[in-house]
């Protein structure tokens, strides 16, 4: 039986293996840059074959691993390294988010609490407060990060439900509320109203115009409904950048609409919240001020490593009376974040994200937002002078909708061809009853 090497999966304390942890590390960067990064002129897939997993009883020998992935796993993965991949909203990773992220598996501090990462807690709550002023959320703002933007948006759901009804906390009952959004929002709506125990039948998706913005008409008109039949309305959203358009509703609408009947305003800014750093879009965040809480995912359109997303309120006391949390475990003086979110462990991502603004700067976020708007007005140009092509809205962020408009080509099967031909790989979404084509220009070298 083959002996167990501590050595070659931890470095040894007396430090006799350190050469052969660097090199295992160097083997990474080679893997990485050779043959994830430098592969933009290569297939989007290229290995579409069965998998096995092969778990084998003795363990594999590092190096032969390595070889392993190089030709069995990365060419089975979407290349998101491609200029021409625009499918969905899935940005390539700034350069520094990548080794950043290898650095917190390194340190591998623990969000739970501030005795298992002081530094990092001090940075979390500085960096909501720093987003949060971005917005103009007002100086009691805070937040606290999440593994991605669904999570962000059920936390904002129980939030307000906590808000509504404190008694919910206690006896889990959540009578006769209702919340409201667009028929354009993200589907992690209807499961935040499942997990927080109201139901998705008491979510009322508000009919949008054709670029996908809420009609404010339809909303007011659905909250006055609901309270006719004895319903309580607790929670309104407002969406910048929708999934399928990128369409922004009109923030300060919506939010005087949720104060006006005692709602709770939450805006999903997941996709679009990075048009803030650009004072072309910048006008159309006003009334965030209004906003109870936020979601916002610098993994998407900030180019950091997933998994980064955020939630952040107006009020940290938000945060203390919607959670509820006690770690009897820990100090009770200290910010503990374990206390402030639904995850208890939770990876140390504000270093990334801290790592990425400084190393890009205001100014650099700046550049990389406006750049890709001007890639997609490229895009957007490219299909209205085609004559086969057609542009189905007015575009709002650097996502362009388009659909075939030759009769003996479908969408469906114009972008086939597209894909087959290394073209472009676009997403096949449905809009308004029907599938249409959409482009995501987040490469930086798109065109």
């Amino acid at each position: 039986m083959p002996d167990f090497s501590l050595d070659s999966h931890f470095l040894n304390p007396d430090r006799s293996n350190l050469e052969d942890m660097r090199k295992l590390g160097y083997a990474f960067v080679d893997l990485i840059v050779d043959s994830v990064l430098d592969t933009q002129n290569q297939p989007f897939v290229q290995d579409e074959s069965d998998f096995n997993i092969c778990i084998p009883e003795y363990g594999s020998d590092l190096a032969a691993l390595l070889t392993e992935v190089r030709s069995q796993i990365l060419p089975r993965t979407v290349n998101f390294q491609n200029p021409r991949y625009m499918g969905h909203m899935d940005s390539v990773p700034a350069a520094i988010t990548i080794w950043a992220d290898a650095l917190i598996s390194a340190i591998n501090n623990n969000m739970l609490s501030y005795e298992l990462a002081p530094i990092f807690t001090t940075m979390e709550a500085q960096l909501m407060q720093w987003f949060g002023n971005l917005f103009g959320m007002g100086t009691d703002c805070f937040g606290t990060l999440t593994a991605g933007g669904s999570l962000a948006n059920i936390s904002g759901l129980l939030l307000a439900r906590n808000w509504k009804q404190p008694q919910s906390k206690a006896l889990g009952k959540s009578s006769d509320l209702v919340a409201f959004v667009s028929d354009a929002a993200h589907t992690s709506f209807e499961k935040a109203m499942n997990v927080i125990g109201v139901g998705k039948e008491n979510l009322v998706r508000v009919p949008t115009n054709d670029r996908g913005e809420i009609i404010l008409e339809e909303l007011e008109s659905a909250i006055q409904k609901s309270i006719r039949v004895g319903k309580q309305p607790f929670f309104v959203a407002a969406i910048a950048g929708t999934t399928v358009t990128g369409a922004i509703d009109p923030i300060q609408a919506v939010g005087e609409i949720a104060k006006r009947y005692h709602c709770w305003f939450h805006i999903d800014a997941a996709y679009g919240g990075a048009g803030v750093f650009t004072p072309k879009l910048q006008p159309l965040f006003q009334g965030c001020d209004l906003a109870d809480s936020m979601t916002f995912n610098p993994q998407k359109w900030l180019w950091v490593a997933r998994t980064c997303a955020m939630l952040i309120v107006k009020d940290k006391q938000h945060l203390v009376d919607g959670f509820d949390g006690e770690l009897p475990y820990m100090d009770d003086q200290a910010l503990n974040f374990g206390n402030l979110n639904l995850q208890g462990t939770r990876r140390t991502d504000s270093l990334k994200l801290w790592m990425a603004l400084k190393s890009m700067g205001i100014s650099g976020c700046r550049y990389l937002v406006e750049r890709s708007l001007e890639l997609s007005n490229n895009l957007r140009q490219w299909v209205e002078d085609s004559t086969d092509l057609e542009l189905i809205c007015e575009p709002t962020l650097n996502i362009i909708c388009l659909k075939s408009n030759n009769p003996s080509l479908s969408s469906v099967e114009l972008r086939q061809q597209w894909i087959d031909e290394g073209k472009l790989w676009l997403s096949l979404p449905l809009w308004k009853g029907d599938r249409i084509l959409k482009a995501v220009v987040l490469h930086p070298y798109a065109g």
